[in-house]
């Protein structure tokens, strides 16, 4: 499992003790035998395990990694790591018990969201999500021990194509004008990445959610010691998840792409983290009246990138 997530995870039921008046010692045993559990594969095809995703709400101002955890002893657990190290982590009001799918409501402070899930883990969806009054949106996926999971937030920002013209600068209706901030999320499900490789992407652009898939490619080594690895990420073939027409391909060519995803090769890494990756680069937008508009990508607590000057400490720099 992810040493990152471990700790992130343990400090999340440490929240969830002051909440709950369980004994920190208790819930520290249980949290970790759940993750020896999964990455010995005992929860592979059952609704009990871990569940990771991401939230953004649908302004685009507030977004989160997600972590479910279902025991089948304890009531459901979740949590939400926000990118500034704020935590928040809550209880269902149901319990879920093995082999037994079905529907649980989650809330807490400021948070409501409903979780349902088959039987066998599979089909995991999360709907009816409020946070602050404000709607949002949650992709989850089932943690299991040949597919662990990644899941990145980050931001974007028009930088052309933002106003119809020099003469007359009305805002891009869904991107805004120049340096306007929402937020994307990418969620991978299995490493390490190769050519082919596929990664869930949720955008964001003014109150709309666009959703789909794109796939690796090019995958090349990126520093001398080998021990990074670069890829391109290409929509299929644009990002049309409820209708919108986002691509990462360069205009130029329709075999090279402007968003890339820099990640650990692993090979030297008895360990590895998988939490040590980044996406950034250009994401494109087409409409009839703006014509195409670029988006600059970075991930929070990116590993590398343009304008990256605080890189992500826990990983190497080699900037």
């Amino acid at each position: 499992m992810k040493k990152l997530f471990t700790i992130v995870s343990i400090s999340m039921l440490l929240f969830s003790c002051s909440q709950d008046n369980i004994s920190t010692e208790m819930e520290e045993e249980a949290k970790l035998n759940l993750e020896e559990q999964v990455a010995q594969g005992m929860y592979d095809n059952s609704n009990l395990g871990i569940y990771e995703g991401l939230f953004t709400t649908t302004d685009g101002q507030n977004r989160a990694r997600v972590l479910i955890e279902i025991d089948g002893k304890n009531k459901p657990l979740a949590a939400f790591n926000f990118p500034d190290g704020e935590l928040s982590s809550f209880r269902s009001q149901e319990n879920m018990t093995k082999a037994k799918g079905g529907k649980l409501h989650f809330s807490g402070e400021n948070f409501s969201f409903d979780f349902s899930v088959n039987e066998d883990g599979s089909n995991p969806v999360v709907t009816n999500v409020e946070f602050a009054g404000k709607k949002g949106d949650i992709l989850i996926a089932k943690e299991t021990s040949k597919a662990p999971i990644e899941t990145k937030t980050g931001t974007y920002t028009c930088e052309t194509g933002c106003f119809t013209d020099d003469e007359d600068p009305i805002p891009h209706p869904e991107l805004g004008a120049p340096g306007a901030t929402q937020t994307f999320s990418f969620m991978l499900q299995g490493n390490p990445v190769s050519n082919g490789s596929v990664v869930d992407v949720q955008f964001v652009l003014n109150t709309k959610t666009y959703t789909g898939q794109a796939k690796f490619n090019n995958c090349k080594n990126f520093d001398t010691r080998g021990d990074y690895t670069i890829c391109g990420l290409f929509a299929e073939p644009n990002l049309n998840g409820r209708s919108g027409p986002i691509r990462f391909r360069s205009n130029l060519s329709q075999t090279s792409s402007e968003m890339k995803h820099v990640f650990d090769a692993y090979k030297n890494d008895p360990e590895p983290d998988f939490q040590c990756s980044s996406y950034y680069g250009t994401a494109y937008y087409n409409s009839t009246i703006f014509g195409r508009s670029t988006m600059s990508v970075i991930t929070d607590n990116a590993l590398a990138g343009p304008g990256n000057t605080d890189p992500n400490p826990d990983c190497y720099d080699f900037n």
